[in-house]
């Protein structure tokens, strides 16, 4: 087959892991020998963007909103109709020269809906959607970015004057019809919750996110237990709907078993203001010899991150489409403690595959850590279940032959 994958943005411009997701996928497609040309946007110093990939990424598309408020007004008032009229004349140009057989549409969000509309009209029964996030149930990023409110209190004055000028046209205009004729989900949760917002793809077909096997097996030689030491690890993008200050609230609370020491080493980076939140907040509790921000580390480490520990706490708040990293901690050797919102009830089952919490509830999740370090054998227990069960529901592998079957379907 010949296809193109379309992605809001791609590596190494990314958010998380659905641009990552979406660039494994790509290369395991070519792997099996079909073609594929990724389209996506324009990159910040794209000249400087080294493409390391077996395919070309086409980064042509004009996002939405690209820079701070002044840039949105810009746009707003001069440049927005120019660049939604490029994006389209990229799309034609694209779908001419490349003539696939058919278009997998990832994320969308920061794109206007008429780039995805334009695939459809251009090949109607061949467009595909893969849904990872919630991005067909959002308005415009134009609109989000008037509605929400500033950091600073002094600064929220004027954008609540120009929020109160925009805001009325931008919600008036009609919105852009999308057919959704092929969809796949990434959760089964992903799937209700979009339809419960009046999505319609009550069809869709649920196609889990899988994670790769063969790394993380390998990297559980690497683990061992250290008595007298309850080894936590936290990895994701330090931002609030992630949950770390709750984990943090949870340490403060913790009232071990005798002889065991708790830690926690926290991966990743985000919003600066949230960062400083929570460092102010583990200074706050006096925990700086028991929590340790470590930054980021690339994704060929993560598998020996996880190795040098026992437990990893995954602490999402928001409905979580369906998160990789409890998986791949499984895979390694670690157990999970674990919130359950949007699709990661679905793999992580209290008392079988991880311990769980409600999100938020520091205290729940405190008990569950002691319940951790006073049991060694539940832990075990646990770590082994979620393995194979990982091996056998969500391997990556199983991702690109669900996938490759469904679309050779839709290319006929």
């Amino acid at each position: 087959m010949k296809l193109l994958f379309v992605s809001n943005q791609f590596p190494p411009d990314s958010r998380g892991g659905y641009e990552n997701l979406c660039k494994e996928v790509a290369t395991a497609f070519v792997d099996r020998g079909h073609e594929i040309a990724v389209v996506t946007s324009l990159t910040p110093g794209a000249a400087a963007v080294k493409e390391e990939t077996p395919f070309p990424v086409h980064r042509v598309l004009r996002r939405e909103l690209e820079g701070g408020l002044k840039s949105t007004v810009f746009k707003l008032l001069g440049e927005r109709k120019a660049s939604e009229a490029e994006n389209l004349r990229q799309v034609r140009r694209l779908v001419a020269e490349v003539a696939p057989d058919g278009v997998l549409i990832w994320g969308m969000w920061n794109m206007p809906r008429a780039v995805p509309a334009e695939f459809e009209r251009a090949l109607p029964e061949k467009t595909a959607y893969y849904l990872c996030d919630y991005w067909p149930s959002l308005p415009s990023a134009y609109i989000q970015r008037w509605e929400e409110p500033a950091r600073r209190k002094l600064a929220q004055i004027g954008k609540s004057a120009l929020a109160a000028f925009f805001l009325p046209g931008l919600r008036s205009e009609a919105p852009v019809k999308l057919g959704y004729k092929h969809v796949f989900t990434v959760s089964d949760a992903v799937r209700s919750l979009l339809v419960q917002k009046g999505v319609a793809i009550a069809n869709a077909q649920t196609v889990y996110g899988g994670t790769q096997i063969t790394e993380f097996l390998q990297a559980a030689a690497l683990h061992s237990d250290q008595p007298g030491h309850l080894r936590l690890v936290w990895i994701g993008r330090l931002e609030a709907d992630k949950g770390l200050h709750t984990a943090i609230a949870a340490l403060a609370q913790l009232r071990p078993p005798d002889g065991v020491e708790i830690t926690l080493n926290i991966y990743g980076k985000g919003d600066p203001d949230y960062t400083a939140q929570v460092q102010a907040q583990v200074e706050q509790q006096q925990l700086g010899k028991r929590v340790k921000f470590c930054g980021v580390v690339p994704r060929h480490e993560i598998p020996a991150v996880l190795a040098a520990h026992d437990v990893l706490l995954f602490t999402s708040e928001w409905e979580e489409p369906f998160a990789r990293s409890p998986l791949e901690a499984l895979l390694v050797g670690l157990s999970v403690i674990s919130t359950t919102t949007g699709g990661s009830g679905e793999a992580l089952v209290e008392g079988k595959t991880a311990l769980t919490y409600p999100a938020g509830d520091a205290a729940t999740l405190a008990r569950k850590i002691e319940q951790m370090a006073a049991n060694p054998a539940l832990r075990s227990r646990l770590a082994e279940a979620g393995r194979q069960l990982v091996i056998d529901q969500f391997s990556f592998e199983r991702t690109v032959d669900e996938l490759e079957a469904a679309m050779r379907k839709i290319c006929g």
